[in-house]
């Protein structure tokens, strides 16, 4: 049995349980910047279980500002050189390390997960991690960084905003419209876009790149290193140099990532707590180290949402299609509507196909379909309502 003594300091604060902070477990998603000093930070207060993800390798750059990692480390995974620090740190702490994309594990995984906390850098995956977390009921405590400035958003599933809430103003306008865009099924189409860039490549790596399900400008810039793994050397490397062209890396301070992740792991130790250390935050918390400003945003939650939305789970989304529609149009609506830019149809036991027509499918006026995207956990139920 460990001893209390290590925890000493922190046992004085009123309010404290230690016995609350070592019986949970906590699942950090994204080990970078961010989810480096959360973790440290769980790790050094005494959280009973670490549950740690990321799919990326460690890299030279990552060594100023993600503080698990030593040059030792570089071209290692993540999570496994993240683990045998923290280990060193606190022996006391049980800490499972996963090396793949978080939308591939087991569901029994997050579950475990008293808290979740979204230490991502791209909107895809944090659409998907908030829809699981809804899905669930676990809260989510979302941290994102950009040069000297930092936000923190809280969500309580059913009590505060989620991400998807407000996505038409807090997601950026370009992931925006790259999200509502309908993937493209030819290869051509993706060669025809790069060249569009200025960025000319052989239709052969395209065509590889469509074999591991990268079709869009947007894939390409979001896929990560293990992603990259199933490629050749030579076109792995291509794809990183088309990426540096599509995407500068944007810059990231130490400082400001240990800011937010602490102001996050306080977050996390009030939401294990029950509010005993305090108001659990409502909004949106932004950062400015510019001017060392701290700014909360209010955030609604709105009952029409359709990922946490109390209207979405007693009476289904409508939308309203043509009895003569094909699949394929139904799909470009979803894509703008939600902006899944990747929407598959099940109806009751088939996938339909993009050029089927809705009416000769069997879909009666007012029947549900359901849509299955890469940004949410679970299909979304949709009733198609007929235009008259």
């Amino acid at each position: 049995m460990q001893s209390l003594e290590r925890y000493e300091r922190q046992l004085r604060i009123e309010g404290w349980r230690q016995d609350k902070i070592s019986e949970s477990t906590i699942m950090v998603i994204g080990v970078g910047a961010i989810g480096c000093e959360v973790a440290k930070n769980l790790t050094l207060m005494g959280i009973g279980k670490l549950i740690i993800v990321d799919n990326d390798v460690v890299e030279v750059s990552n060594l100023s500002r993600q503080m698990l990692f030593t040059d030792e480390d570089v071209g290692r995974p993540k999570t496994l050189a993240a683990k045998e620090k923290l280990v060193k740190m606190n022996p006391w702490v049980k800490i499972d390390q996963y090396y793949k994309d978080v939308r591939e594990l087991d569901s029994d995984v997050f579950r475990e997960a008293v808290v979740v906390c979204s230490c991502l850098d791209n909107w895809p995956v944090r659409r998907w991690v908030n829809s699981m977390c809804i899905e669930l009921d676990k809260p989510l405590v979302d941290v994102a960084m950009d040069g000297l400035y930092a936000n923190l958003q809280v969500v309580l599933p059913g009590k505060t905003a989620c991400l998807e809430c407000h996505g038409e103003d807090l997601i950026p306008k370009e992931i925006q419209l790259a999200e509502c865009t309908l993937r493209r099924r030819k290869p051509e189409d993706l060669r025809r876009d790069l060249e569009e860039q200025k960025i000319y490549v052989s239709l052969e790596l395209v065509e590889k790149l469509f074999e591991i399900g990268v079709k869009t400008i947007f894939d390409i810039k979001y896929s990560q290193a293990q992603m990259l793994e199933k490629l050749d050397e030579v076109s792995r490397n291509k794809i990183r140099e088309i990426q540096e062209l599509l995407k500068p890396k944007m810059p990231a301070l130490q400082s400001i990532a240990a800011t937010i992740a602490g102001l996050a792991s306080t977050e996390i130790l009030k939401i294990l707590h029950g509010e005993a250390l305090g108001k659990i935050l409502d909004g949106l918390l932004v950062y400015d180290g510019y001017s060392s400003k701290l700014t909360k945003v209010k955030l609604k939650r709105k009952n029409e949402c359709f990922v946490c939305g109390d209207y979405v789970k007693t009476d289904n989304i409508e939308i309203n299609v043509n009895p003569d529609d094909r699949v394929l149009d139904l799909k470009k609506k979803i894509a703008e509507t939600f902006g899944f830019p990747d929407p598959e149809i099940l109806y009751k036991k088939w996938r339909l196909e993009d050029d089927q027509i809705l009416r000769e499918v069997g879909i009666k006026d007012g029947e549900i379909a359901y849509v299955e995207t890469s940004r949410r956990f679970t299909p979304l139920p949709l009733k198609l309502v007929f235009k008259t």
